[in-house]
């Protein structure tokens, strides 16, 4: 439901709890390979939800909490696909129908004995989840079917700063030469040598920067330059609510593309799901060598991120701007419309 007061609200933050709408995307909550020794927990939006393997193989999404005696069903077990809550063993089907009641002899469970469940889908490794009827797909990243690259598993930790406040800092070209000016940032060139924004809808954009770089000790290696000195094109398209796409083509010819996706876990929390495709070979650069470089990078850009406030205005008058933050511009403006939708 639009909320008329948005509209002449100057101050209107968004606070991702507060926004039902983010409640129709798709966010990935946690590796599928977690899920094979139990159900696990988790917190999507503020929704406490657990997850587990069904009969088949594949994930489920149901609310956290025992429709007997509200106990909390990731402190269970599964059998055979059917999640036991741990307070009295009630079993319950991907479906959320409850299945299994041990005290129950010679009678048919009421129907009325249910959990709610949420749209659960496995790709690229993790498990996806969306809390409501979903109004777009899982982006679509074509390197993971290419069998030229690889998919590196990067990070999956709980950050302290907001999805919105990670996308901006994404598109963000004038942060490089400062925030990572000890790891590959160029402090003398503070700006982007080029910048374009283009339109691909209204879930997406894509921008385009040149920056330049300032490589150090296992970045040369990582990124097969051969001088400290050098630029990088990177090619970013953010896919509506908060994931980012950042296709990065070193000199050396290698393509490097980074999947990073701050899902929310409330309005002041992350967890920060992040992998990579790059088309090389362990044997060129180790996945080791990979994470250990990209660990520093998200130091430093953690750093500041967990300084930062949650809220995330979605107009321009509370917060100064440069040329620098048009694409972070683009992206309140286009959350806002969704939102609002």
């Amino acid at each position: 439901m639009k909320d008329p007061n948005k509209n002449n609200n100057p101050q209107w933050q968004c606070l991702v709890t507060q926004e039902k709408k983010l409640r129709s995307f798709w966010y990935a909550v946690i590796p599928i390979s977690e899920l094979s020794s139990g159900p696990k927990p988790f917190v999507l939006l503020g929704e406490k939800i657990v997850l587990w393997l069904d009969e088949a193989g594949k994930p489920a999404a149901a609310q956290d909490r025992c429709c007997h005696r509200s106990a909390k069903l990731s402190g269970g077990w599964v059998d055979q696909g059917i999640l036991i809550c741990p307070y009295h063993a009630w079993g319950f089907a991907s479906t959320g129908q409850c299945v299994r009641v041990p005290q129950l002899v010679d009678r048919t469970i009421p129907k009325s004995h249910c959990i709610p469940v949420y749209h659960c889908k496995e790709r690229y490794g993790y498990v996806w989840v969306c809390l409501e009827d979903p109004i777009c797909d899982i982006p679509e990243f074509p390197e993971d079917r290419d069998p030229s690259y690889r998919r590196i598993h990067c990070f999956y930790e709980t950050w302290n700063t907001s999805s919105p406040r990670v996308i901006e800092n994404e598109l963000d070209m004038a942060h490089f030469s400062v925030v990572h000016r000890n790891s590959f940032g160029n402090p003398d060139v503070p700006l982007p040598n080029m910048l374009e924004l283009s339109e691909d809808g209204p879930m997406s954009f894509h921008l385009k920067a040149e920056i330049s770089i300032c490589a150090r000790g296992q970045q040369l290696k990582n990124t097969g330059v051969a001088t400290e000195l050098s630029t990088r094109v990177m090619n970013i398209t953010w896919f509506a609510p908060f994931v980012i796409r950042l296709r990065m083509t070193y000199p050396s010819g290698l393509n490097h593309v980074i999947i990073n996706h701050p899902t929310p876990i409330d309005d002041s929390h992350i967890q920060v799901v992040q992998f990579h495709f790059r088309d090389d070979t362990d044997a060129d650069v180790s996945v080791d060598e990979v994470l250990s470089f990209e660990r520093i990078i998200a130091s430093e850009d953690r750093l500041v991120l967990e300084g930062t406030s949650p809220e995330l205005p979605l107009e321009n008058a509370s917060e100064a701007h440069m040329a620098t933050d048009k694409a972070g511009i683009m992206f309140r403006k286009k959350l806002a419309k969704i939102l609002l939708s």
